[in-house]
């Protein structure tokens, strides 16, 4: 996960804080891979995947491909299930 140092964004720096603390809180973090944190992160702060690749330097399958590791990896049922653990970590507290 990317330092919060680097984010001069108060909101990136708060978003990136929860993400990080959800995540170490359910003991998931060690599972991610930092591209799957970086599209969980962008995800989380409502980018489509075409902008979420453009972000990210990379194709939209990729970003895709991304997710559907995610969504294996946290034991979720498909996108449906994903958006609602993205409201999740939104919804708790930093």
């Amino acid at each position: 996960m990317p330092k919060l140092s680097l984010f001069s964004d108060p909101e990136m720096k708060k978003t990136w804080l929860k993400l990080a603390t959800f995540l170490d809180k359910h003991s998931l973090r060690p599972q991610l891979t930092p591209q799957e944190l970086n599209v969980m992160y962008w995800s989380l702060q409502g980018y489509s995947n075409p902008a979420i690749a453009q972000k990210l330097n990379v194709k939209e399958s990729t970003i895709k491909t991304h997710k559907n590791n995610l969504i294996a990896k946290l034991g979720l049922q498909g996108r449906e299930e994903f958006q609602k653990f993205l409201l999740k970590i939104a919804s708790s507290p930093p």
